[in-house]
């Protein structure tokens, strides 16, 4: 049994075409996928799902983090969870203004984009917004 089973947490692990760019423990995760949110608790069952663009909840000690992740794929083995993804933002890494920006151009003007592109800025921009405006609480704080 690996030691992140035996203390009950799940091992995260996100990697992008730069490298590994997350690796820590967590109580529980939900993450977007393609047909839906997934959750993840310790001892979940063996499985590889599709991501969509969305926001990755992660849990630990009562805190919540929000990561920005899109498009991609995740295998769930044995309390781990890898994560391949083109993109995954902390807040921290989100540029806020540029995200605003994206969302009222896509919102408020005609542009010569075709409404798929649209709908995909227009979510990646309100993850980014969302993730970037997140401020951790505990449990307790709540």
């Amino acid at each position: 049994m690996s030691e992140a089973a035996d203390r009950k947490k799940i091992h995260l692990r996100i990697v992008t075409p730069r490298g590994v760019k997350i690796e820590e423990e967590a109580d529980f995760l939900i993450m977007r996928c393609i047909d839906g949110d997934t959750g993840i608790l310790p001892g979940h069952s063996d499985a590889s799902v599709v991501m969509g663009d969305g926001i990755l909840r992660v849990w630990n000690e009562g805190n919540l983090q929000k990561i920005a992740v899109f498009d991609g794929v995740a295998e769930i083995k044995q309390n781990t969870v890898l994560i391949m993804t083109t993109i995954a933002q902390r807040p921290d890494e989100i540029d806020l203004e540029r995200a605003e920006t994206d969302r009222d151009l896509i919102q408020e003007k005609e542009t010569d984009l075709k409404e798929q592109s649209q709908h995909v800025l227009l979510r990646r921009a309100l993850v980014r917004i969302e993730v970037r405006n997140h401020e951790y609480k505990s449990d307790e704080e709540e």
